[in-house]
């Protein structure tokens, strides 16, 4: 229990640094520090199994927003590319959400990025000695998405490795965003 709650520090100092970044910054946040503490996991690893975790479920997102854009703006976009982002029950409708908005007009193209992110929570199998076990990870963010004219809103995915510690096993399995949701009612 207190190696969980250890973890959880950790993951909280490293959610801190990466929300204190600038909301303008053209680079999507990483969890990666250049002042502060520094977080190790087990011998070799380098970094704790958490950051880890945050680090292949933040690349995940920001690619599940770049095919969700793509999606959404290009008609003869293949909707399999979300097999690759998304999973369950959130994948199937997603991709019914993207075929009634194509069935209507398709959304102009844009691009979408993620400016900021801070882990709200997360579960993220260890053993007694703080390494990657196998198991299900789940991490749930807050992330704050640029749109088109220079709009920014808050998203709420939340994000599944069944394959962990397979850092590419990491797709969206929900997502709580309220269109219009502005990034200062985040966790930032």
């Amino acid at each position: 229990m207190n190696r969980r709650i250890a973890a959880m520090l950790t993951l909280t100092a490293a959610a801190c640094l990466t929300a204190s970044c600038s909301i303008l910054s053209p680079e999507p946040g990483t969890l990666n520090t250049s002042s502060g503490p520094t977080f190790t996991g087990p011998p070799g690893s380098g970094k704790s199994p958490e950051q880890q975790a945050g680090e292949g479920a933040l690349a995940k997102i920001s690619e599940y927003y770049t095919v969700l854009a793509r999606l959404n703006s290009d008609p003869a976009a293949p909707l399999s590319d979300l097999d690759a982002v998304a999973a369950g029950r959130f994948l199937d409708r997603t991709k019914k959400e993207i075929t009634t908005s194509r069935n209507g007009n398709p959304t102009p193209p844009s691009d979408l990025k993620v400016l900021k992110n801070v882990i709200t929570k997360h579960d993220i199998p260890i053993d007694e000695t703080g390494a990657p076990t196998a198991g299900t990870a789940t991490l749930q963010m807050d992330v704050c998405i640029s749109k088109p004219v220079d709009k920014l809103e808050l998203g709420k995915p939340i994000l599944t490795n069944p394959s962990w510690p397979d850092p590419a096993g990491w797709r969206v399995t929900a997502d709580y965003t309220q269109p219009g949701t502005p990034c200062s009612a985040g966790s930032f």
